[in-house]
């Protein structure tokens, strides 16, 4: 799997849940998307939009077709406004 980290999801996770370094940042974010789980998911056209939940953290990944994932956003687990608690509602 190939993982990029986009840096507007380091800036977030340093805003929204750890003041650390970007390399602090950047390996804690992987650490959520190798052992955090899948809460929701959302087929987008040429990619699958997932939420990826671990302790108090959300990632927003795309995964393309070969494995290859984009981290997009950060926020942190209490946040409302979000497809997969509307999707869950559904």
């Amino acid at each position: 799997m190939n993982v990029r980290i986009t840096w507007h999801a380091v800036k977030r996770y340093k805003e929204r849940i750890e003041e650390c370094s970007d390399d602090d940042a950047m390996n804690k974010i992987l650490k959520i998307v190798y052992l955090g789980k899948v809460i929701a998911q959302r087929k987008r056209g040429a990619y699958t939009e997932k939420a990826i939940r671990y302790n108090d953290a959300i990632i927003v990944v795309y995964e393309y077709e070969g494995g290859n994932v984009i981290v997009v956003s950060v926020v942190k687990v209490e946040y409302e406004r979000c497809w997969w608690k509307k999707q869950a509602s559904l």
